[in-house]
């Protein structure tokens, strides 16, 4: 019992030798150096010692009868307040640790925009990347967003698209429209296609458009329409590597 109860101590502060001669001091009240020695199994200049450290904290008195010294232990309930003020300060302060913990790892930084401009604004940040994948319904953007939906079609047209593009769409007709589009102004590009689309197989629709352009990856809801856009080179990757496989399944136009 003395061993599981010297273990509680050492758990919430305690050194071994302080749990000994604190629970040598409950256990004889009161007593000299000599009896908290006897009682503890420690040596008498040990003693003395953890004596001090334990005054010091506030967990044993000192009592003088005399020119003798005696020691009595404080209100074990003291022990128990020291160590509830102790973790409450560190709940309190946990958020900042794990700051330090966190500080210099690389996080993704998440973006939310909403309403048609901020939307058009993303997309015409995509437009500035080098490596673009799409997975999307033209159909659907035709319908949000007609004016910018135009404004791309006169860009491909005109070959001022500079970025290597690949356009996995819906399998409508406004999207089998758009992939002929991209193919012929990919054929266009310096004999090399720099723009390809292709068509999901009949059956699979997507909800949402999905876009990584480099280290981004962006999220666009229809309804409501919104995008999320996460800058994270690791996620980028990794659906980059998922596109990847959905465009071996996707049929060539």
């Amino acid at each position: 019992m003395d061993i599981d109860l010297a273990n509680v101590f050492k758990n919430i502060g305690f050194d071994e030798k302080e749990a000994k001669a604190y629970l040598a001091l409950l256990t004889i009240g009161r007593g000299t150096v000599t009896e908290i020695a006897k009682h503890s199994g420690l040596k008498r200049a040990i003693v003395y010692h953890v004596l001090e450290r334990l005054k010091k904290r506030g967990y044993a008195q000192e009592l003088r009868e005399g020119k003798i010294k005696n020691f009595s232990a404080s209100d074990p309930a003291r022990v128990l307040q020291n160590a509830s003020a102790a973790a409450e300060s560190l709940r309190m302060v946990l958020p900042m640790i794990q700051a330090l913990q966190d500080k210099g790892r690389e996080k993704p930084r998440i973006e939310f925009f909403e309403g048609e401009e901020a939307v058009v604004s993303v997309y015409r940040m995509y437009s500035t990347a080098k490596n673009v994948r799409y997975l999307s319904s033209m159909k659907r953007l035709f319908e949000i967003i007609p004016d910018e939906v135009v404004r791309w079609s006169e860009r491909l047209r005109s070959g001022r698209v500079k970025s290597t593009e690949k356009n996995l769409l819906n399998d409508s007709k406004e999207d089998r429209d758009w992939a002929k589009m991209v193919e012929k102004a990919g054929l266009r590009s310096a004999g090399k296609a720099s723009q390809q689309a292709r068509i999901l197989p009949k059956g699979i629709k997507m909800e949402m458009d999905f876009t990584i352009a480099d280290d981004v990856l962006g999220i666009t809801s229809f309804d409501p329409f919104y995008i999320v856009v996460i800058h994270s080179p690791a996620i980028a990757r990794s659906a980059a590597q998922l596109f990847d496989l959905a465009w071996l399944q996707g049929k060539k136009v």
